[in-house]
């Protein structure tokens, strides 16, 4: 996709997402969205609900994104950054029910995305690299919907198209993509290799984050770690006045995709 083509679909996207009204974005002034890297994660406030909360790649000031009672979990930003896509509930119950919600970053508009009553409930979302698809991960399969022409149809994954959307959904690493990885049967995170092979990546990791093409990134200590894929040292990103029980995060790389 080139660099005109990827623009011309974040403008329709914004242009989409306005149909439910803009806002004052609490980003504004804060992070350069679609320009710089930062990154997304959930916590718990000051007033203890459980939100959405940014903060640049290098950490900083940490910046409240959500402001609900409602409970935010597992948002994903596209790769550049202009819009994250999360699931909301009112409490922890199991059954509880789900939206999907999608939020352009830069317009503060806000969408939600229907699923039919057959789709289950969902679980998790991860974007397409091009950000033209929203996938969706339910208890009765994988969904999809496009963008930017969202809320748009929510749609089965087509069986030619289930492995693109599997990729998406799971935490895989390089590109080409090479190694998966997951949490341990013990505990920390491990990486499973491309034969197969399991080793340990952090013993006291959790939540880990697609750091980018080159790195990996997982919470730990009040942090993120990142780690380079290739050569050099782990460097650890903290930031200021943040919500407690920081987790669960999505990282973007600012810029434009690269020419395919």
């Amino acid at each position: 996709m080139s660099y005109r083509i990827f623009r011309a679909v974040v403008a329709g996207a914004a242009i989409a997402l306005a149909v439910s009204g803009c806002a004052f974005s609490p980003l504004a002034h804060r992070i350069k969205v679609g320009e710089e890297p930062f990154f997304v994660f959930v916590g718990e406030g000051r007033d203890q609900h459980t939100d959405l909360f940014a903060v640049l790649a290098a950490g900083g000031p940490v910046t409240q994104v959500t402001f609900t009672a409602l409970i935010e979990m597992s948002p994903r930003l596209t790769p550049t950054g202009e819009v994250v896509a999360f699931l909301r509930m009112r409490d922890s119950l199991p059954d509880q029910h789900r939206d999907i919600v999608v939020i352009n970053l830069l317009s503060y508009s806000e969408v939600l995305i229907p699923l039919p009553d057959s789709a289950g409930r969902p679980s998790a979302v991860a974007w397409s690299d091009d950000a033209t698809k929203l996938y969706i991960r339910t208890d009765r399969g994988v969904w999809q919907a496009a963008a930017p022409q969202l809320p748009s149809v929510v749609t089965p994954v087509a069986a030619n198209n289930g492995a693109v959307a599997d990729s998406a959904l799971e935490l895989w690493l390089g590109r080409p993509r090479f190694s998966r990885v997951v949490s341990c049967s013990a505990s920390g995170l491990c990486v499973i290799g491309p034969k197969g092979d399991t080793a340990v990546l952090a013993p006291d990791g959790r939540d880990a984050i697609r750091w980018g093409n080159d790195s990996v990134g997982w919470f730990q200590s009040g942090g993120i770690v990142v780690r380079s894929l290739g050569p050099g040292h782990e460097r650890i990103v903290t930031w200021k006045e943040g919500p407690t029980n920081p987790r669960d995060g999505s990282y973007a790389r600012g810029g434009f995709l690269p020419r395919r």
